[in-house]
């Protein structure tokens, strides 16, 4: 499978890059298989229960970079028990597919949506 435009439009110019001031939460995700050793940092901030901003910065791959773009893309708008349910799949999507050597970028990403969504739950004791 070749990289889609989707795909190639997020890795060239990644949305919501950089670290959020006074988030509600701060995570990091990493996958260390197969030789690849990416990691996503993710700070959010949401207003009663909606995600209102989500940002990222990674060291990571082509692959991560896209998806990680393209899920904070995906979850400004949505309410935090919506992104606890995001999926991989849904990520592939919103790229147009992905070749299979790139499937640890979008579960990593989907992880790091997850993670953050549930630690601002935690965080405002509403889990």
């Amino acid at each position: 499978m070749s990289y889609s435009k989707k795909y190639l439009e997020h890795f060239s110019s990644p949305q919501n890059v950089g670290i959020l001031d006074n988030p509600d939460a701060e995570i990091e995700v990493a996958h260390e298989g197969g030789g690849c050793f990416d990691r996503i940092k993710m700070t959010i901030i949401s207003e009663e229960d909606i995600i209102k901003s989500i940002n990222f910065k990674a060291r990571a791959c082509s692959g991560t970079i896209a998806a990680a773009s393209a899920a904070t893309a995906w979850a400004v708008g949505k309410s935090l028990e919506e992104a606890l349910s995001l999926t991989p799949a849904i990520i592939e999507q919103e790229l147009g597919g992905v070749p299979e050597k790139k499937l640890h970028s979008v579960e990593l990403a989907a992880e790091g949506i997850r993670k953050a969504a549930g630690e601002v739950l935690t965080n405002s004791g509403n889990k």
